[in-house]
Protein backbone atom coordinates (compact mmCIF):
# COMPACT_ATOMS: atom_id res chain seq x y z
CA UNK A 1 0.00 0.00 0.00
CA UNK A 2 1.31 3.36 -1.05
CA UNK A 3 2.61 5.76 1.77
CA UNK A 4 2.47 9.50 2.27
CA UNK A 5 4.89 12.25 4.43
CA UNK A 6 1.89 13.97 6.91
CA UNK A 7 1.90 16.62 9.54
CA UNK A 8 -0.67 17.88 11.29
CA UNK A 9 -0.43 21.25 13.13
CA UNK A 10 -1.13 21.61 17.39
CA UNK A 11 -1.19 24.02 20.04
CA UNK A 12 2.10 24.37 21.35
CA UNK A 13 3.06 22.85 24.71
CA UNK A 14 1.23 19.85 23.34
CA UNK A 15 3.38 18.23 20.99
CA UNK A 16 3.52 15.00 22.20
CA UNK A 17 0.18 14.15 23.56
CA UNK A 18 -0.88 14.65 20.12
CA UNK A 19 1.79 12.65 18.82
CA UNK A 20 0.63 10.21 21.25
CA UNK A 21 -3.09 10.17 19.82
CA UNK A 22 -1.24 9.82 16.15
CA UNK A 23 0.35 7.08 17.20
CA UNK A 24 -3.08 5.13 18.36
CA UNK A 25 -4.60 6.47 15.63
CA UNK A 26 -2.13 6.24 12.69
CA UNK A 27 1.25 4.34 13.44
CA UNK A 28 4.17 6.06 14.39
CA UNK A 29 4.60 9.90 14.66
CA UNK A 30 7.58 12.53 15.41
CA UNK A 31 6.43 15.44 17.32
CA UNK A 32 8.22 18.97 16.69
CA UNK A 33 7.14 22.41 17.91
CA UNK A 34 3.51 22.96 16.87
CA UNK A 35 3.69 20.13 14.23
CA UNK A 36 3.76 16.03 14.41
CA UNK A 37 4.91 14.42 11.50
CA UNK A 38 4.05 11.34 10.42
CA UNK A 39 3.91 8.19 7.35
CA UNK A 40 0.94 6.49 6.19
CA UNK A 41 -1.03 5.31 3.77
CA UNK A 42 -4.42 7.53 2.35
CA UNK A 43 -6.67 6.14 4.77
CA UNK A 44 -4.37 8.22 7.76
CA UNK A 45 -6.14 11.46 5.92
CA UNK A 46 -9.89 10.25 6.67
CA UNK A 47 -9.12 8.62 10.39
CA UNK A 48 -7.56 12.00 11.30
CA UNK A 49 -9.90 14.34 10.02
CA UNK A 50 -12.74 12.23 11.34
CA UNK A 51 -11.53 11.46 14.61
CA UNK A 52 -8.50 13.09 15.61
CA UNK A 53 -9.25 15.10 19.16
CA UNK A 54 -5.82 16.95 19.87
CA UNK A 55 -5.12 18.42 16.51
CA UNK A 56 -5.96 21.52 14.37
CA UNK A 57 -5.05 20.60 10.98
CA UNK A 58 -3.84 17.95 8.98
CA UNK A 59 -1.52 18.58 5.80
CA UNK A 60 0.28 15.95 3.09
CA UNK A 61 4.13 17.19 3.14
CA UNK A 62 5.32 18.84 0.16
CA UNK A 63 8.21 20.18 1.35
CA UNK A 64 10.96 20.25 4.05
CA UNK A 65 13.79 22.41 3.70
CA UNK A 66 15.96 24.97 5.32
CA UNK A 67 16.53 28.64 3.66
CA UNK A 68 18.47 31.41 4.11
CA UNK A 69 16.84 33.66 1.35
CA UNK A 70 13.18 34.64 0.18
CA UNK A 71 14.98 33.32 -3.29
CA UNK A 72 15.68 29.74 -1.41
CA UNK A 73 11.62 29.22 -0.29
CA UNK A 74 11.05 30.25 -3.99
CA UNK A 75 13.53 27.26 -5.41
CA UNK A 76 12.27 24.58 -2.81
CA UNK A 77 8.47 25.95 -4.06
CA UNK A 78 9.22 25.57 -7.37
CA UNK A 79 10.77 22.41 -7.10
CA UNK A 80 7.40 20.87 -6.02
CA UNK A 81 5.73 18.40 -8.56
CA UNK A 82 2.30 19.78 -9.09
CA UNK A 83 1.06 17.40 -11.37
CA UNK A 84 -0.84 15.25 -9.12
CA UNK A 85 -2.49 18.37 -7.40
CA UNK A 86 -3.18 20.99 -10.04
CA UNK A 87 -5.04 21.62 -13.45
CA UNK A 88 -6.06 23.86 -16.04
CA UNK A 89 -9.31 23.77 -14.19
CA UNK A 90 -8.42 23.91 -10.62
CA UNK A 91 -7.63 26.77 -8.76
CA UNK A 92 -5.21 27.40 -5.97
CA UNK A 93 -4.66 29.77 -2.76
CA UNK A 94 -1.12 30.10 -0.37
CA UNK A 95 -1.59 30.67 3.18
CA UNK A 96 1.51 31.38 5.32
CA UNK A 97 2.38 31.87 8.75
CA UNK A 98 5.94 33.18 10.25
CA UNK A 99 7.75 32.72 13.22
CA UNK A 100 11.18 34.31 13.85
CA UNK A 101 12.89 37.62 12.95
CA UNK A 102 13.20 37.71 8.58
CA UNK A 103 13.93 40.30 6.46
CA UNK A 104 10.29 39.90 4.92
CA UNK A 105 6.66 39.26 5.68
CA UNK A 106 4.14 36.72 5.72
CA UNK A 107 2.47 38.08 2.66
CA UNK A 108 5.25 38.36 0.55
CA UNK A 109 6.29 34.97 1.04
CA UNK A 110 2.75 33.72 -0.09
CA UNK A 111 3.22 35.64 -2.76
CA UNK A 112 6.87 34.35 -3.60
CA UNK A 113 5.54 30.81 -3.30
CA UNK A 114 2.47 31.38 -5.43
CA UNK A 115 4.51 32.63 -7.83
CA UNK A 116 6.54 29.86 -7.78
CA UNK A 117 3.70 27.19 -8.34
CA UNK A 118 2.47 29.25 -11.33
CA UNK A 119 6.19 29.33 -12.77
CA UNK A 120 6.24 25.48 -12.19
CA UNK A 121 2.80 24.13 -13.69
CA UNK A 122 3.86 26.82 -16.50
CA UNK A 123 7.07 25.35 -17.72
CA UNK A 124 6.27 22.01 -16.81
CA UNK A 125 3.10 20.78 -17.19
CA UNK A 126 2.00 23.35 -19.65
CA UNK A 127 -0.72 25.67 -17.90
CA UNK A 128 -1.24 28.78 -15.82
CA UNK A 129 -3.20 27.52 -13.21
CA UNK A 130 -6.13 30.12 -11.61
CA UNK A 131 -6.06 31.81 -7.80
CA UNK A 132 -8.34 32.01 -6.00
CA UNK A 133 -8.25 33.71 -2.42
CA UNK A 134 -11.76 32.97 -0.92
CA UNK A 135 -12.74 29.93 -1.93
CA UNK A 136 -10.26 27.78 -3.71
CA UNK A 137 -9.96 24.23 -4.89
CA UNK A 138 -6.29 23.35 -3.33
CA UNK A 139 -4.71 25.57 -0.40
CA UNK A 140 -1.27 25.23 -0.01
CA UNK A 141 0.02 26.03 3.49
CA UNK A 142 3.82 27.62 3.96
CA UNK A 143 5.21 27.16 7.31
CA UNK A 144 8.25 29.67 8.26
CA UNK A 145 9.88 28.72 11.45
CA UNK A 146 13.31 30.68 11.78
CA UNK A 147 15.07 28.77 9.07
CA UNK A 148 12.82 26.37 7.99
CA UNK A 149 9.90 26.45 5.44
CA UNK A 150 7.70 23.67 5.60
CA UNK A 151 4.90 23.18 2.39
CA UNK A 152 1.29 21.14 2.45
CA UNK A 153 -1.78 20.84 1.55
CA UNK A 154 -4.00 21.21 4.00
CA UNK A 155 -6.91 18.30 3.74
CA UNK A 156 -9.11 20.10 6.81
CA UNK A 157 -10.31 22.90 5.83
CA UNK A 158 -11.36 24.61 9.01
CA UNK A 159 -9.40 23.87 12.20
CA UNK A 160 -10.87 20.84 14.29
CA UNK A 161 -10.94 22.45 17.10
CA UNK A 162 -13.88 23.77 15.67
CA UNK A 163 -16.50 20.65 16.65
CA UNK A 164 -19.73 21.99 14.80
CA UNK A 165 -21.63 21.26 18.71
CA UNK A 166 -21.50 24.07 20.23
CA UNK A 167 -25.22 26.07 20.18
CA UNK A 168 -24.37 28.13 23.17
CA UNK A 169 -20.92 29.87 23.18
CA UNK A 170 -19.37 30.54 26.84
CA UNK A 171 -17.56 33.72 26.38
CA UNK A 172 -14.20 32.05 28.28
CA UNK A 173 -14.58 28.77 27.02
CA UNK A 174 -11.60 26.69 26.51
CA UNK A 175 -10.42 25.37 22.88
CA UNK A 176 -11.86 21.94 22.46
CA UNK A 177 -8.33 20.72 21.80
CA UNK A 178 -6.65 21.81 24.88
CA UNK A 179 -9.68 20.24 26.66
CA UNK A 180 -8.86 16.83 25.24
CA UNK A 181 -5.15 17.56 25.93
CA UNK A 182 -5.61 18.09 29.36
CA UNK A 183 -7.90 14.71 29.62
CA UNK A 184 -5.21 12.37 27.76
CA UNK A 185 -2.64 14.26 30.37
CA UNK A 186 -4.82 13.27 33.30
CA UNK A 187 -4.88 9.62 32.43
CA UNK A 188 -8.75 9.55 31.61
CA UNK A 189 -10.42 6.08 30.45
CA UNK A 190 -13.61 6.75 31.13
CA UNK A 191 -13.47 6.85 34.85
CA UNK A 192 -16.00 9.61 36.99
CA UNK A 193 -14.54 12.77 35.89
CA UNK A 194 -15.55 16.49 37.89
CA UNK A 195 -14.70 19.51 35.98
CA UNK A 196 -15.87 22.20 39.09
CA UNK A 197 -15.63 25.31 36.71
CA UNK A 198 -17.65 23.78 33.72
CA UNK A 199 -18.79 26.96 31.85
CA UNK A 200 -20.08 25.83 28.83
CA UNK A 201 -19.26 21.93 29.42
CA UNK A 202 -16.66 21.90 26.84
CA UNK A 203 -14.05 19.30 29.08
CA UNK A 204 -17.29 16.99 30.09
CA UNK A 205 -18.36 16.85 26.74
CA UNK A 206 -14.77 15.90 25.25
CA UNK A 207 -14.53 13.91 28.18
CA UNK A 208 -17.94 11.95 26.85
CA UNK A 209 -17.10 11.94 23.14
CA UNK A 210 -13.83 10.28 23.94
CA UNK A 211 -14.86 7.85 26.48
CA UNK A 212 -17.92 6.85 23.77
CA UNK A 213 -15.53 7.15 20.84
CA UNK A 214 -17.79 9.57 19.03
CA UNK A 215 -15.93 10.37 16.04
CA UNK A 216 -15.79 14.55 14.75
CA UNK A 217 -17.79 13.13 11.63
CA UNK A 218 -20.95 13.23 13.39
CA UNK A 219 -20.44 16.86 14.36
CA UNK A 220 -18.55 18.49 11.74
CA UNK A 221 -20.13 19.22 8.00
CA UNK A 222 -17.26 20.17 5.78
CA UNK A 223 -17.56 19.34 2.37
CA UNK A 224 -13.63 19.58 2.04
CA UNK A 225 -12.44 16.88 1.78
CA UNK A 226 -14.09 15.38 -1.31
CA UNK A 227 -12.80 18.54 -3.37
CA UNK A 228 -9.03 17.25 -2.97
CA UNK A 229 -7.26 15.80 -5.83
CA UNK A 230 -5.98 12.55 -4.45
CA UNK A 231 -9.64 11.94 -2.21
CA UNK A 232 -10.73 8.10 -2.35
CA UNK A 233 -14.58 7.80 -1.66
CA UNK A 234 -14.22 3.94 -0.87
CA UNK A 235 -11.15 5.06 1.28
CA UNK A 236 -12.99 7.58 3.16
CA UNK A 237 -16.89 5.54 2.93
CA UNK A 238 -14.60 2.46 4.72
CA UNK A 239 -13.50 4.52 7.58
CA UNK A 240 -16.49 6.47 8.21
CA UNK A 241 -17.90 3.20 8.84
CA UNK A 242 -15.55 2.15 11.01
CA UNK A 243 -15.75 4.85 13.07
CA UNK A 244 -19.45 5.07 13.39
CA UNK A 245 -19.54 1.16 14.56
CA UNK A 246 -16.84 1.98 16.67
CA UNK A 247 -18.81 4.87 18.91
CA UNK A 248 -20.73 3.57 21.59
CA UNK A 249 -24.22 5.26 23.68
CA UNK A 250 -22.18 3.30 27.15
CA UNK A 251 -23.23 5.59 30.31
CA UNK A 252 -20.04 7.45 32.30
CA UNK A 253 -20.30 9.37 35.41
CA UNK A 254 -19.31 12.93 34.28
CA UNK A 255 -20.35 15.49 35.90
CA UNK A 256 -19.67 19.86 35.78
CA UNK A 257 -20.47 22.05 38.58
CA UNK A 258 -21.34 26.25 37.30
CA UNK A 259 -21.66 28.72 39.63
CA UNK A 260 -23.86 30.90 36.84
CA UNK A 261 -27.60 30.05 36.22
CA UNK A 262 -26.80 31.65 32.64
CA UNK A 263 -23.55 29.23 32.00
CA UNK A 264 -25.46 26.21 33.61
CA UNK A 265 -28.27 26.32 31.07
CA UNK A 266 -25.80 26.82 28.41
CA UNK A 267 -24.15 24.05 29.16
CA UNK A 268 -27.05 21.71 29.02
CA UNK A 269 -27.87 22.70 25.99
CA UNK A 270 -24.65 22.23 24.57
CA UNK A 271 -24.80 18.64 25.98
CA UNK A 272 -27.52 18.21 23.61
CA UNK A 273 -26.42 19.33 20.31
CA UNK A 274 -23.09 17.44 20.99
CA UNK A 275 -25.68 14.21 22.41
CA UNK A 276 -24.04 13.39 25.33
CA UNK A 277 -27.29 14.66 27.66
CA UNK A 278 -27.82 10.78 28.77
CA UNK A 279 -24.42 10.63 30.27
CA UNK A 280 -23.02 14.47 31.38
CA UNK A 281 -24.52 16.36 34.25
CA UNK A 282 -24.37 19.86 35.16
CA UNK A 283 -25.16 21.24 38.60
CA UNK A 284 -25.38 24.71 39.34
CA UNK A 285 -23.87 25.98 41.93
CA UNK A 286 -20.30 27.30 43.90
CA UNK A 287 -17.58 24.16 43.83
CA UNK A 288 -16.06 25.49 46.80
CA UNK A 289 -19.20 24.83 48.92
CA UNK A 290 -19.27 21.20 50.48
CA UNK A 291 -22.58 20.39 49.87
CA UNK A 292 -22.06 20.18 46.30
CA UNK A 293 -19.66 17.73 46.07
CA UNK A 294 -22.09 15.39 48.98
CA UNK A 295 -23.34 12.97 46.20
CA UNK A 296 -20.29 12.75 44.10
CA UNK A 297 -17.23 10.70 44.15
CA UNK A 298 -14.74 11.89 41.15
CA UNK A 299 -11.63 9.61 40.11
CA UNK A 300 -10.50 12.30 37.97
CA UNK A 301 -11.22 16.54 38.11
CA UNK A 302 -10.03 18.55 35.08
CA UNK A 303 -11.00 22.29 34.99
CA UNK A 304 -10.56 25.06 33.79
CA UNK A 305 -11.01 27.62 36.30
CA UNK A 306 -11.41 31.73 35.72
CA UNK A 307 -7.87 33.64 35.52
CA UNK A 308 -9.33 36.87 36.67
CA UNK A 309 -8.37 38.29 33.57
CA UNK A 310 -11.49 39.80 32.34
CA UNK A 311 -12.78 40.02 35.91
CA UNK A 312 -10.85 42.49 36.81
CA UNK A 313 -9.71 40.63 40.02
CA UNK A 314 -6.22 39.87 39.68
CA UNK A 315 -5.26 40.87 43.13
CA UNK A 316 -8.01 38.19 44.54
CA UNK A 317 -7.23 35.29 42.19
CA UNK A 318 -4.34 34.00 44.15
CA UNK A 319 -6.98 34.28 47.72
CA UNK A 320 -9.56 32.92 45.34
CA UNK A 321 -7.31 29.73 43.95
CA UNK A 322 -6.55 28.98 47.69
CA UNK A 323 -10.42 28.65 48.86
CA UNK A 324 -10.89 26.67 45.53
CA UNK A 325 -7.63 24.06 46.38
CA UNK A 326 -8.49 23.57 49.88
CA UNK A 327 -12.57 23.16 49.04
CA UNK A 328 -11.39 20.27 46.41
CA UNK A 329 -8.96 18.50 48.38
CA UNK A 330 -11.53 18.71 51.37
CA UNK A 331 -14.22 16.78 48.89
CA UNK A 332 -11.72 14.73 46.76
CA UNK A 333 -8.38 13.74 48.47
CA UNK A 334 -5.84 11.91 46.88
CA UNK A 335 -7.76 12.50 43.69
CA UNK A 336 -5.68 13.77 40.50
CA UNK A 337 -6.40 17.29 39.03
CA UNK A 338 -5.78 19.01 36.00
CA UNK A 339 -5.82 22.37 35.94
CA UNK A 340 -5.17 25.21 33.27
CA UNK A 341 -4.70 28.53 34.01
CA UNK A 342 -3.24 32.50 32.53
CA UNK A 343 -2.67 33.36 36.12
CA UNK A 344 0.32 30.86 36.55
CA UNK A 345 1.77 32.52 39.97
CA UNK A 346 -0.88 32.81 41.72
CA UNK A 347 -2.07 29.30 41.23
CA UNK A 348 1.50 27.89 42.17
CA UNK A 349 2.11 30.12 45.32
CA UNK A 350 -1.87 29.01 46.20
CA UNK A 351 -0.97 25.37 45.54
CA UNK A 352 1.99 25.69 47.98
CA UNK A 353 -0.09 27.21 50.71
CA UNK A 354 -2.37 24.42 50.97
CA UNK A 355 0.59 22.37 50.33
CA UNK A 356 -0.78 20.55 47.45
CA UNK A 357 2.42 19.68 45.55
CA UNK A 358 2.66 19.99 41.35
CA UNK A 359 4.56 17.37 40.18
CA UNK A 360 4.08 18.52 36.65
CA UNK A 361 3.30 21.76 34.54
CA UNK A 362 3.66 22.51 30.93
CA UNK A 363 3.35 26.17 28.84
CA UNK A 364 0.19 26.60 26.82
CA UNK A 365 -1.15 29.02 25.11
CA UNK A 366 -4.63 29.51 25.41
CA UNK A 367 -6.82 32.20 23.69
CA UNK A 368 -3.78 34.59 22.69
CA UNK A 369 -2.32 33.93 26.55
CA UNK A 370 0.49 32.41 27.78
CA UNK A 371 -0.71 29.47 29.95
CA UNK A 372 0.25 26.32 32.41
CA UNK A 373 -1.05 23.26 32.81
CA UNK A 374 -0.74 21.49 36.11
CA UNK A 375 -1.61 18.09 37.36
CA UNK A 376 -1.63 17.62 40.99
CA UNK A 377 -2.70 14.83 43.33
CA UNK A 378 -5.68 16.99 45.99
Amino acid sequence: METHDWFVTVAPGIEDLAAGEMEELVGSAKADVGKVFFRAPLEAMYVVNYAARTVNRLHLLLAREEFESLGDIYGVAKDVDYGPLLGPDRSFAVRCKRIGEHPFTSMEVARVVGQAVIDSCTESLGFRPKVDLEEPDLEITVLVRFGEVLMGVNTTGESLHRRGYRAYHHPAALKTTLAAAMLRLGGYRGQALLDPFCGGATIPIEAAHLARRYPLLLFRKDPYLPKLPFHDPDTERAVREKLLEAATRDPYEITGIEISPKHAEGARINLKTALVEDTVRVLQGDCTRAEIHRDLSAELLVTNPPYGMRSHSLKKIGAFYETVLRALREAHHGVRAVFITASAKPFEEAAARVEVPIPHSRRVMHGGLPAKIYVLEL
